[in-house]
């Protein structure tokens, strides 16, 4: 797990109940994947809130509700509220930045998408990614360059 609270204030017992709902929310998702059903993607995505009601410090849980929300659900709100909180308990973890700037993407929010690939590119170590990230940036500047082109209606 990246830098960032542990949770370690939380009692054992409740930090070993929220792993295994965090692990039911991996599998329900898994499936959810596998069979292109919804319906496992909200059974997730309730085991990933059960494990964060026993442990809000839980990052990974966070982090992967937030990509399920944005990749499966398409649910933008919902990732950048998740992934901005991996931010302030990992700031370091720079997947949650390259995921938050999906999700802004998704809404139409380029300025922020734009930002938030800026910060991943400070910050990521990945080359293949940063790559991609690269790509991303370049083509959103290009959108934006377009959208400020063009004369607004009235």
């Amino acid at each position: 797990m990246p830098a960032g609270k542990s949770g370690s204030h939380v009692p054992l017992w409740r930090r070993g109940l929220a792993w295994v709902f965090y692990l039911r929310g991996t599998t329900f998702r898994f499936w959810g994947n596998w069979l292109h059903d919804l319906r496992n993607y909200q059974r997730a995505v309730d085991e990933f809130s059960r494990a964060l009601r026993l442990n809000p410090g839980m990052v990974d849980t966070l982090y992967s509700r937030g990509v399920l929300y944005w990749r499966e659900l398409r649910n933008a709100y919902r990732a950048i509220q998740d992934l901005t909180l991996v931010m302030e308990l990992s700031p370091g973890w720079a997947e949650a930045w390259f995921n938050r700037a999906q999700a802004h993407q998704l809404r139409g929010d380029y300025d922020l998408a734009i930002a938030d690939l800026e910060q991943y590119l400070t910050i990521s170590k990945d080359e293949s990614w940063r790559i991609n990230a690269q790509t991303q940036l370049t083509l959103l500047r290009e959108l934006q360059a377009e959208k400020q082109a063009r004369p607004e209606k009235s």
